[in-house]
């Protein structure tokens, strides 16, 4: 999964303070599944997984964050309730910020 997060965070051009790629700064499991391919891509797609997946977002230095303006706590992306994750590095006022912008589609 980090080689998927690595992919994705080139895509999106982020860096770490080094200037290397560490990740996109937010992310979801749909955008991972989306970049993920053969046995990984199966692996995530199975629903038997789905209680494993949060634990290996945290292995690669991801966390949720929790949507402050929704009961259920998710955000609301391409008309789909998803759970969103970012950086352990990212402060409180950026996670929001950029979680904002992906639910928005910036």
């Amino acid at each position: 999964m980090a080689d998927i997060l690595d992919t994705l965070s080139k895509a999106e051009m982020a860096l770490d303070a080094n200037g290397g790629p560490c990740g996109p700064v937010v992310t979801t499991l749909a955008k991972v599944v989306a970049a993920a391919a053969g046995d990984l891509f199966e692996w995530l797609s199975d629903r038997r997984n789905r209680r494993v997946i949060p634990h290996k977002f945290e292995a690669c230095g991801y966390t949720p964050v929790r949507n402050p303006d929704a009961k259920d706590r998710l955000w609301v992306i391409g008309g789909k309730r998803l759970v969103v994750y970012r950086r352990l590095d990212v402060s409180p006022d950026e996670r929001l910020e950029a979680a904002r912008k992906l639910a928005s589609g910036q």
